[in-house]
């Protein structure tokens, strides 16, 4: 089944944007009646039925799902710019595996930088990867992706748990399960994850005197984008699977 994010809040007559409705009709050439999943932007989801009316496209409501968050965990991940491909790979994957949202950076050994003059486009065209990955996903939030900040900028932010992914032979860090198991009942987890050549160690301490616990993912050395999509895949089990 098809699911769309809707613009407005979900009424008896539900309204697709040009580009939902170009999609609805020539991509996915779907017949009247058919049902969708629709998402509206208080993350209220519904069924509804496709209904062509001339050159207009619409949902008639079916009805309304349960749409109960309150046991949710919000998990965000604060990545370092990778390159392109991988970044986007990393955007579509974290989405899909439920990152609440993605908080781009540059550390101190990030090869990409992005220009303000690009910031803007870049963010449209990763908010459209996450908003795809989680319509086919068929969650109720649509991961948001923020604009790129500054390594010092990452380090402020709130959570009840943060945690940054590091290890080498001069500075322990403890498994991610264990972390979590120390950790049963939080709302809220900030993982960073560093660039292609990790971070330096005093990034590390730094992170450390701003409260992030250095954790380690296993036994295996991951590639960054592999690293975040497994950070994400271990805490949404965590707390969403294992917590039931």
């Amino acid at each position: 089944m098809q699911q769309y994010f809707i613009d407005s809040k979900i009424s008896d007559t539900v309204i697709f944007n040009d580009e939902q409705s170009h999609h609805i009709a020539h991509v996915m050439r779907m017949k009247e009646g058919e049902i969708v999943k629709v998402v509206d932007p208080e993350e209220q989801a519904a069924y509804a039925a496709i209904h062509y009316d001339g050159k207009k496209i619409c949902g008639i409501l079916q009805n309304r799902l349960d749409t109960d968050t309150s046991k949710q965990i919000k998990i965000s991940l604060a990545m370092a710019l990778i390159k392109k491909e991988k970044w986007e790979l990393c955007i579509q994957k974290s989405a899909e595996c439920g990152a609440y949202d993605i908080l781009p950076f540059i550390s101190s050994r990030s090869v990409v930088k992005i220009s303000e003059e690009k910031n803007e486009k870049k963010l449209s065209r990763w908010q459209k990867i996450a908003l795809e990955a989680c319509e086919q996903s068929k969650q109720n939030h649509c991961c948001v992706i923020h604009s790129v900040e500054s390594f010092s900028q990452i380090l402020e932010k709130e959570a009840d748990l943060k945690c940054i992914a590091y290890e080498n032979a001069d500075m322990k860090a403890e498994s991610l399960g264990k972390v979590l198991t120390q950790h049963p009942h939080i709302q809220s987890v900030l993982m960073m994850i560093g660039p292609e050549g990790g971070f330096s160690e005093e990034e590390v301490l730094e992170a450390k005197a701003h409260g992030f616990i250095c954790v380690s993912l296993g036994r295996r050395i991951f590639r960054a984008e592999t690293a975040a999509i497994s950070a994400i895949s271990m805490l949404n089990y965590h707390y969403e699977m294992l917590g039931e």
